[in-house]
């Protein structure tokens, strides 16, 4: 038997579909692409309107490409609007049987298997990675309730892994021999406030380094994403600790205050502008990254000049730019002043332009410098070995150097010389 999981959106998908694959492993199933198996689940994505319709693109492809296979649909799509996958899969399943997957596949066709209330967190395990870095998902659900997002009726509440289990699986992941780890969650900020007695991320990463010690100095740790709000948090470890990645994303989304009000969000621009400035200027080397959602309902010129003026007044090193997307269900889908699909195209344009400067910009900064990093799989297009350093640079190796992936090493960076963009790095 022959069975394939395609996954959609985040990294907490990710990992989920990583664990699932190690459950379909476990139960004799041998894995291989879509095209030609006896199963095929889809992990779906739900955060915009898009995303649902790229689900259920993609499940009427798999189906063309494999009618005779099973089809099981999951995820968040399937928690929050299940109506919607009925008759283009044979099975439906909520977040809840993720953790459970094979006991359900041979449920007969037809059957759409949802829990109404998301229940604890789902302990998947410390699935061996796919890729030279390992996923650890410690939190799900989130409490926050931005206007135009639906992952609060797709993932629940906050719930969060105890820092025993957070501890064990860093070690699981080091007896693998994974040498970077990225932390993840829905909302990775709010890790601890459920547990009993409440803590924040800034406790666990203490306790993480008073309890593994000198293992630490074999593992790198990657923080996924934190707020704006929430990166004061983090910041005690990030200067202290060198096993942890001098590395934040913290999405801002707009640079209108009038606009982060309706969007829900919790902050002004100008407090995302001061604690980003102040990390950024005690730690000249961090790579600090952003998302930003253009074209909100009621955005207008000036809203938008905005946020383009702070992403340029940011030292960024990257952006990720998002065109609006309603999400039917939230409060941002039933707004009446929705902004055309070409001014959407247009005002993301400007801003991918200013991603390209400023990635040129932070590694112009880093060039000459020696930066430790991990080598990944070969790059697709020039075949060379890839590497990804601590502070997020991918850059590639020269032609013939032969270093097994996954591994630790030290490079020194310069410009690009390549036609892909990507930084050169040294081989010694």
């Amino acid at each position: 038997m022959k069975a394939s999981i395609v996954t959609m959106g985040c990294k907490v998908n990710q990992f989920e579909s990583t664990a699932m694959l190690e459950m379909l492993k476990a139960d004799g199933y041998e894995l291989s692409p879509p095209e030609n198996v006896d199963l095929v689940v889809l992990n779906t994505c739900a955060v915009t309107g898009r995303a649902e319709s790229e689900a259920i693109s993609l499940l009427r492809r798999l189906r063309r490409q494999n009618p005779q296979a099973k089809l099981i649909g999951l995820g968040c799509l399937a928690q929050i609007n299940p109506e919607r996958l009925e008759g283009l899969c044979d099975l439906i399943l909520g977040q809840s049987q993720k953790s459970a997957l094979t006991k359900f596949i041979g449920l007969p066709v037809g059957t759409a298997l949802v829990s109404s209330q998301p229940g604890p967190i789902g302990d998947l395990g410390d699935p061996r990675p796919r890729r030279t870095r390992a996923l650890h998902k410690i939190q799900d659900g989130c409490d926050a309730f931005c206007s135009y997002c639906a992952v609060p009726m797709a993932r629940g509440p906050s719930r969060s892994f105890g820092p025993d289990r957070v501890l064990s699986g860093l070690e699981s992941y080091l007896d693998m021999g994974v040498r970077e780890v990225v932390l993840t969650g829905i909302h990775l900020g709010l890790w601890g406030r459920d547990l009993q007695p409440g803590r924040d991320l800034s406790v666990l990463l203490r306790e993480i380094d008073r309890a593994m010690g000198p293992r630490l100095s074999g593992l790198r740790i990657r923080l996924s994403s934190l707020e704006p709000l929430e990166v004061p948090l983090a910041l005690e470890a990030i200067y202290g600790f060198n096993w942890l990645a001098p590395h934040l994303h913290a999405p801002i989304q707009s640079g209108s205050d009038r606009i982060l009000g309706r969007m829900g969000r919790p902050y002004s621009r100008d407090q995302a502008l001061g604690i980003l400035l102040d990390v950024k200027a005690s730690m000249p080397d961090l790579n600090l990254g952003t998302d930003l959602l253009i074209g909100f309902p009621g955005e207008s010129d000036d809203d938008f000049e905005e946020t383009l003026s702070l992403a340029e007044a940011l030292p960024l090193g990257y952006l990720h730019v998002f065109p609006f997307s309603p999400r039917p269900g939230t409060k941002a889908s039933r707004l009446e002043d929705q902004i055309s699909p070409a001014l959407k195209r247009a005002r993301v344009a400007r801003l991918k332009n200013l991603d390209k400067a400023k990635r040129a910009a932070f590694l112009e900064s880093q060039v000459g410098r020696w930066r430790p990093a991990i080598v990944e799989n070969s790059h697709h297009r020039s075949g060379r070995l890839k590497v990804l350093t601590d502070n997020y640079i991918p850059a590639l190796l020269p032609e013939g150097c032969r270093i097994s992936p996954g591994a630790a090493v030290e490079v020194m960076l310069s410009a690009p010389r390549n036609p892909f963009g990507l930084a050169e790095a040294s081989c010694d």
